[in-house]
């Protein structure tokens, strides 16, 4: 695949996960050789600031804790167990027991395409070493049967020994899978090199512990896995980003706002103004400058005019299938299509609406990439229509960057956060425009969840009401009924697809206007509509 261009040199399956994730060669070595760079010169600076303490070795987890975010720097787990062996002279369980008491892991997926694997072979290339104090774990973790360690180790670390004759069990917890090529999977190395393990919102790390990292929590029991919910920070986030507001607050709670952006539960005490005619105008003049400031930056960057009076309705998010910026712009173009077929008379009843998106694919993620040139293509058909321009623009905003979602934020008015139920870990960006006043429209997973439980779910616009309406008719909580609910589907699809009985139906008869939508891209309405052939056909049959 061309990563500049993004055309396939070679036919691929839509589902292929090379599609997903970049899966470029040259890039994989270059990758592994940045995360051996990066985690061997922060162990270094670690291991000297320890040693200039002037404590023994062993003590090393009592004065430093290393979080592995994500999978990224797992290769820190054998650049330590080679640091101790080999320059530092420790046995092996002294080496292991340090390293297992220094390391925590944070799993910020369950998407298997995204849980990261190595090849073998280009770790042997690479970092012979280090792919031999993994095969040294796998024999300690799996078999403890490795005539290179000298161990005194308790049955309980072998898995082979607490589940004898369970070879299914080996092969699914082992860290090296099986294959062409054979890979490390570095979501197990971290699992077992780290002394805790969590989730990043509360369904997540149920998620995690019930499906990924099972027969992990069968193995080391429950005590180890936990959740920590994601956080952002206020300051960035409100004071930073939306100074105005910030200052409203302040002056409403009568509070210096060192205080309440280090308790963000003091924010209650808006309550009782929810009503006042006063705060109200002064929040929304506030919301209105926002949005003007938004609409220069794009009036300076694209050279395009934005509507500040039309409900702002953002998505900006990593390019990505499960994250469904597709599912946004095709009910985008249901919207300019029911316009067009409106009266001039109907149309001036309807509220204006400009459409932000802003997000970055990774450079050989082909479908992503479709959906950006979709979403271009869209707004210029759109914006140039003089029948709609007045009630419905889109703005795709290129470079993403933390600085821009600092202008993006604070002007939305409503915020789509709609991944797949199921797939999203946690998600901050959902926080971020709760924080600044903006409405959510988002599924029923992450944080979504825990930010409804806090806000009130009048207050968050969610797709599928009725999960708060089983709640509370059968009096539990609502993380509790999602829980046996996705268990349920996982289940329900694991044996669909072992019976091989998914029989998808047609587009046509499962939502005719989804339909319609996908027939004008074909045709051409939005450009050339065979460039869009490797998306939409799996839209029609998915």
């Amino acid at each position: 695949m061309d990563r500049w261009s993004g055309s396939p040199r070679y036919p691929v399956r839509r589902d292929d996960p090379r599609l997903w994730y970049d899966h470029d060669e040259q890039l994989e070595a270059m990758g592994e050789q940045a995360q051996t760079f990066w985690t061997a010169a922060s162990l270094a600076d670690i291991l000297r600031r320890f040693k200039n303490l002037g404590k023994p070795i062993s003590q090393l987890p009592e004065y430093a804790a290393i979080q592995l975010n994500d999978t990224h720097p797992t290769l820190a787990i054998p650049e330590l167990m080679r640091i101790l062996i080999d320059d530092e002279d420790l046995k092996w369980d002294q080496a292991w027991n340090i390293v297992t008491n220094t390391f925590f892991y944070t799993n910020h997926t369950v998407l298997p395409e995204a849980l990261e694997k190595w090849p073998v072979s280009l770790i042997e290339h690479v970092l012979p070493r280090h792919m031999q104090i993994i095969y040294d774990i796998v024999s300690l973790t799996v078999r403890c049967s490795s005539s290179r360690l000298t161990l005194t180790l308790p049955d309980r670390t072998s898995v082979e020994r607490k589940y004898p004759g369970d070879r299914d069990r080996l092969a699914r917890m082992s860290l090296i899978e099986e294959g062409h090529p054979k890979q490390v999977r570095m979501a197990f190395l971290a699992c077992i090199g780290s002394r805790k393990v969590n989730g990043v919102a509360e369904l997540h790390s149920e998620l995690v512990q019930t499906t990924i990292l099972k027969d992990f929590v069968e193995f080391e029991g429950i005590s180890k896995f936990g959740n920590v919910t994601n956080g952002i920070t206020p300051r960035r986030w409100l004071d930073q980003c939306n100074p105005e507001l910030s200052a409203l607050i302040s002056k409403t709670l009568k509070l210096d706002k060192a205080v309440w952006l280090k308790n963000l539960a003091k924010l209650e005490g808006l309550l009782p103004f929810a009503e006042d005619k006063a705060f109200r105008k002064e929040w929304a003049a506030i919301k209105q400058r926002n949005k003007e400031r938004l609409a220069r930056h794009v009036q300076t960057t694209l050279n395009l005019t934005v509507n500040t009076n039309a409900m702002f309705d953002v998505q900006i998010k990593r390019l990505h299938e499960y994250k469904r910026q597709t599912l946004n712009i095709m009910g985008v173009i249901h919207r300019y299509l029911t316009l067009k077929r409106m009266t001039p008379a109907e149309r001036k009843k309807i509220n204006s609406r400009a459409v932000f998106f802003a997000g970055k694919a990774a450079p050989a993620y082909y479908i992503a990439k479709l959906t950006i040139r979709l979403i271009v293509n869209v707004a210029r058909i759109i914006n140039a229509d003089p029948d709609t321009k007045d009630y419905l623009t889109l703005y795709f905003l290129p470079d993403y960057s933390v600085s821009l979602a600092e202008v993006l934020i604070p002007a939305s008015d409503i915020s789509q956060h709609i991944s797949t139920a199921g797939t999203e870990a946690s998600g901050t960006s959902n926080m971020k425009f709760c924080l600044n006043g903006g409405l959510l429209l988002g599924t029923v997973d992450g944080a979504n969840i825990e930010i409804a439980e806090e806000v009130g779910e009048a207050n968050v616009c969610a797709f599928l009401r009725s999960p708060y309406a089983v709640c509370r008719h059968l009096r539990v909580p609502l993380i509790d009924l999602l829980i046996s609910v996705v268990s349920l589907c996982s289940s329900a699809v694991e044996e669909l697809r072992y019976q091989h009985i998914y029989h998808p139906i047609p587009i046509e008869k499962k939502c005719p206007a989804l339909a319609y939508v996908l027939d004008q891209v074909s045709a051409g309405l939005f450009g050339d509509g065979s460039v869009y052939e490797p998306s939409v056909p799996s839209l029609h049959f998915g």
